[in-house]
């Protein structure tokens, strides 16, 4: 299933322009996925059964090397920015 999952990192240290573009780097390693950026958010588009246990991997390791919160959003399809 094609999902769409808009995602937000924010660290909770004076480092995170580094942090952010760091983790968006880790994403890119995702194979099958299309990634679109913004100021605010990114968009990461692809099946779902892929994605889920990956991403959550790069976020459990985030979470371990720093304070951070991510703020997400989940949709079926695709979904993009207008």
């Amino acid at each position: 299933m094609t999902s769409t999952i808009e995602l937000s990192l924010y660290p909770l240290n004076k480092e995170y322009p580094s942090s952010v573009l760091a983790f968006l780097e880790k994403l890119k390693t995702i194979s099958s996925i299309e990634i679109q950026t913004n100021g605010m958010s990114t968009l990461l588009t692809g099946p779902l059964e892929h994605m889920w246990p990956q991403l959550g991997e790069l976020m459990k390791e985030q979470f371990q090397m720093e304070d951070c919160i991510f703020v997400m959003k989940v949709a079926p399809g695709r979904k993009e920015y207008v």
